[in-house]
């Protein structure tokens, strides 16, 4: 019995069971279970990204001008899974998210890079209707410790914010709530112009057998294939 149809349950909403960030290249993934969805930003102050470990599927939101943004995420097969390490990654934000009648997955992304005061969170256009739930998860990071670049776009609420004082910020946003729409480009605007990257992350749960207690179930992932 590793697994139950999402038909049997009440469908619900994804919600987001814990969050932690960490100045360091390994983090402790907060309190999880099986089935939930696990997501790792690896932000650094290079235009060479951070190395991601094997067992995470990976999502670029790009590098260059001086800062680089990479993801990882995977499904937990247990309550006790482990970052490995991210290789010269300057911060690290892992957020869980938790789905409540079928499968979760990460498909679509976009990234948006400048030097201005103008933060931009570029579009997602993949919304999908008959979906069971979709969020959005956003990051930046930027060359200036003292903007306000935890101060979230419109839709979206800060979950952490990191800095290093006189060199860079960095922050992880979510919309926090189901949002069955794309996601519209939105904009934050800073007080100095320095270089910055941003990415957005798109989170679905769509209709599938739920985990349950067991263990042993490999999901598809929507491209075709079993997530790793």
């Amino acid at each position: 019995m590793g697994w139950e149809r999402a038909s049997t349950r009440t469908v619900m909403a994804i919600s987001r069971v814990g969050s932690a960030s960490a100045q360091a290249t390994t983090i402790t993934i907060p309190t999880h279970q099986s089935g939930d969805l696990i997501l790792i930003v690896a932000n650094r102050n290079n235009a060479i990204p951070a190395t991601v470990p094997s067992g995470w599927v990976t999502r670029t939101a790009g590098f260059s001008t001086g800062n680089s943004v990479m993801l990882g995420w995977k499904l937990a097969k247990s309550s006790s899974e482990t970052s490995g390490t991210w290789t010269n990654a300057s911060v690290l934000h892992c957020v869980v998210y938790r789905g409540s009648a079928g499968i979760l997955c990460l498909p679509f992304s976009s990234s948006s890079s400048g030097t201005s005061t103008t933060i931009n969170y570029a579009p997602v256009n993949n919304y999908t209707s008959g979906l069971l739930d979709n969020w959005y998860v956003a990051t930046a990071f930027q060359v200036n410790s003292t903007n306000s670049l935890e101060t979230a776009p419109t839709g979206m609420a800060n979950i952490n914010v990191e800095s290093s004082a006189g060199n860079w910020k960095s922050v992880i946003h979510d919309t926090n709530a189901s949002q069955l729409s794309n996601w519209p480009t939105t904009n934050v605007t800073v007080v100095t112009s320095s270089t910055w990257r941003t990415g957005v992350f798109q989170i679905i749960e769509f209709d599938g057998p739920a985990f349950g207690s067991g263990g042993g179930f490999r999901p598809v992932n929507i491209r075709g294939g079993a997530d790793q």
